[in-house]
């Protein structure tokens, strides 16, 4: 949990937010109430048209279903923001009231751990050991939810006195309360006394509420602690912040902070998610227009390699590529290397021509995750039919032999073609050994979250060549490591052994049953005792890797399938000091124009082969179950055994009702939701409705799979 804590979003808490142009202004509310609301509250802010801090946030987050007892369907849509969340209990009903969009108790809920999960129904779990300002990690005198459990009081009881006229200096810290003088300064005049809940409310905190573009009593709730001094961190600097909890909101006072941001409200959206469901609340990607694209450079640590490459020649089965010597391998210095970066609204790429063409950088722009491996060196490993290889990371063109072909060390021409609302990267280079003509395409599209690919050979020469064509990704999950959650999801029964350390798997040309054998999971990397290398026995329609502790991972897709599929990862005992120095570590994900590596078909003279391939950087879905050119799907159990469903568009989609089924029988439908690549649609489907066949329905786009017992 640590790892993923350490990404929550915290320090926005008690920094100004700066005001984004109105071209920015958000979308992606998954209900026009939710969109309206947070027009009335903040799009003034978001414009500019007035200076102060954000009622709800810059950009709506995570949109889900959450199991909610009592209303239809026993599901309601919820939407995070960073102070709060927003739900609609019953969407038939009166959408002009102003409590059709409802708030929760959520600061209630973080302190007590006593969640509300129907009209009338609770659940008690651990109350929230998070900060309630400030850094997330590292902040040891800021209070905890939890810690405010023996400081608040509602429902009548633990009243606190009036205190009219008196000023805050109460300062609550990890040994309880103490008394700072210092800090009872004028704007800290309580003003009012809450009788309803019978506490105290300092002058900056009535102020704040009284201006607040919504209801007061809709937006913060009643209070339910005194205000209190805390010493906090924030940018890992220690500052003295006033807090009061309320219901639904937190509110904090920085006299540091300029006049008109010295009064916040709390992250306890943010908070409230993470406590919920353990990683970091996401957002909807700013509007972005069309795709563009930029040159740069990165510089990257590199292995003096050259001076150690070796000529062959005739009758040397490589030729004409280079060996290398090991020993003449020189330590890493910087080099600067070219690259090529084209965006759209969703995803960045980041190209390395130098470097075989590659694609280095697949960003999902909404997280900051990069889908590819990422080695922060340049460094030769004893891999490949060359003897060496450059395992930097990112998807590689590999051709004209098994393993990774010859051409990912040297340089690939690059051509840029502008088209309307799509751009395309087109790398070329001769391969020498059986002189064809490679050509490897990658065109990124406005408002998707995919990109596609293309890898052509053509044989250029007056004789048929054997050519083996793949493309390869190295990808990581978390900390640019493959987790013990990580798995490939690769649709066939059995898989074909290419190579292997584990003892336990039959050997190579053998097959073996996927993705359980003898109770193993050979899915899962963890499992192995060695590295393992698998082919799937059949053509796929997709395949995927994805870890469910990072909630991320690719998938590459195919209409009509791929000829060959190829997973492949490292143990736990392997030496990384062979390819990287940092001990990160990657799996791989091939697809390829012929079935395994043993297949070695003829391209004539003349003719070309072609590959295709479509990308797609998935994150928020769980745990990857089926995915298809539109989109993907994620299925986890609950405790309990009941069902999550989450899916995700590949596209921006127009609102459709989204229908799930269990064996053929309607056990969810939603309102009419757009869908869209950063805002995955999570469903909790309530008890009792688990197992069987699993389809899921929207505008015309079917995903089915089996969700087991």
């Amino acid at each position: 949990m640590k790892p993923l804590l350490a990404l929550l979003i915290a320090v926005a808490l008690l920094i100004p937010a700066a005001p984004v142009s109105a071209a920015s202004i958000p979308d992606g509310f998954a209900d026009s109430a939710f969109a309206a609301l947070w027009t009335r509250a903040d799009r003034a802010v978001a414009t500019g048209a007035v200076r102060r801090s954000w009622t709800y946030g810059a950009s709506p987050g995570e949109m889900r279903y959450e199991y909610f007892q009592g209303a239809p369907g026993d599901t309601r849509l919820v939407q995070y923001f960073d102070k709060a969340r927003m739900e609609i209990n019953d969407p038939n009903g009166d959408r002009r009231s102003p409590w059709f969009v409802t708030g929760g108790r959520l600061v209630v809920e973080l302190i007590t751990g006593r969640v509300q999960t129907g009209f009338e129904t609770f659940e008690q779990r651990a109350p929230a050991a998070i900060p309630v300002a400030g850094d997330p990690t590292d902040n040891p005198q800021a209070p905890t939810y939890a810690q405010l459990a023996a400081y608040v009081s509602f429902d009548g009881g633990g009243r606190a006195p009036q205190r009219i006229g008196a000023r805050v200096s109460a300062l609550l810290g990890p040994d309880g309360l103490s008394e700072r003088t210092d800090l009872a300064l004028a704007a800290t005049t309580i003003v009012r006394y809450e009788s309803v809940t019978g506490h105290n409310v300092p002058r900056v905190f009535r102020d704040f509420m009284a201006a607040a573009p919504i209801d007061a009593l809709f937006a913060f709730g009643y209070p339910i602690s005194e205000p209190y001094w805390a010493i906090v961190r924030v940018g890992g600097q220690e500052t003295p912040v006033m807090f009061q909890a309320f219901e639904r909101r937190l509110l904090t006072y920085n006299p540091a902070n300029p006049p008109r941001w010295q009064v916040e409200m709390g992250n306890v959206g943010q908070h409230y998610f993470f406590w919920s469901y353990g990683r970091p609340l996401r957002y909807a990607a700013p509007p972005f227009s069309g795709v563009r694209v930029r040159e740069t450079t990165l510089t990257i640590p590199t292995y003096d390699y050259q001076q150690a490459l070796v000529p062959t020649y005739p009758g040397d089965p490589i030729h004409p590529y280079p060996r290398l010597d090991p020993a003449r391998v020189g330590s890493p210095q910087p080099r600067t290397y070219r690259a090529i970066v084209v965006e759209n609204r969703f995803l960045e790429l980041t190209f390395l021509p130098e470097l075989g063409g590659r694609l280095y950088r697949a960003v999902i722009k909404s997280t900051g995750q990069n889908a590819f491996y990422q080695n922060p060196v340049v460094k030769p490993a004893p891999f490949g039919q060359r003897g060496w290889w450059l395992g930097v990371g990112g998807l590689e063109w590999a051709a004209p032999t098994e393993e990774h072909g010859y051409l990912e060390a040297f340089p690939w021409d690059v051509t840029i073609d502008r088209q309307t609302n799509a751009m395309t990267v087109r790398m070329t280079t001769i391969e020498r050994q059986r002189e064809l003509d490679m050509t490897a395409i990658v065109t990124l599209r406005a408002d998707e979250g995919l990109f596609q690919t293309q890898l052509t050979a053509r044989n250029a020469s007056s004789t048929p060549k054997p050519l083996q064509m793949w493309m390869n990704a190295a990808l990581a999950s978390t900390a640019n490591r493959v987790g013990p959650a990580a798995r490939f999801v690769v649709p066939v029964d059995r898989m074909i052994v290419h190579a292997t350390e584990d003892r336990d798997l039959p050997p190579p040309r053998a097959t073996v049953e996927w993705p359980r054998r003898n109770q193993r999971d050979l899915s899962r990397p963890s499992a192995w005792n060695g590295y393992v290398g698998l082919f799937a026995v059949q053509p796929v329609r997709f395949a995927g890797f994805y870890d469910a502790q990072a909630d991320a991972g690719v998938v590459a897709l195919h209409d009509a399938g791929f000829a060959g599929a190829k997973v492949f990862a490292f143990s736990a005992n392997f030496d990384r000091r062979l390819f990287t120095d940092d001990g990160s570590d990657y799996a791989e994900l091939w697809v390829g124009a012929q079935p395994t590596f043993w297949d070695d078909p003829l391209l004539n003279a003349g003719d070309q082969r072609v590959i295709r391939a479509d990308w797609m950087p998935l994150h928020g879905l769980g745990d990857l179950a089926v995915a298809n050119e539109s989109g993907a799907l994620g299925v986890q159990r609950r405790s309990g055994g009941a069902l999550t469903v989450s899916v995700v568009s590949a596209r921006m989609r127009s609102a459709a009702p989204v229908r799930v089924l269990l064996d053929g029988r309607e056990v969810f439908r939603s309102a009419p939701i757009a869908l869209r690549p950063d805002l995955p649609l999570t469903i909790e489907l309530p008890p009792g409705r688990a197992g069987g066949t699993l389809r899921v329905e929207t505008d015309g786009w079917v995903l089915e799979t089996t969700s087991g017992s």
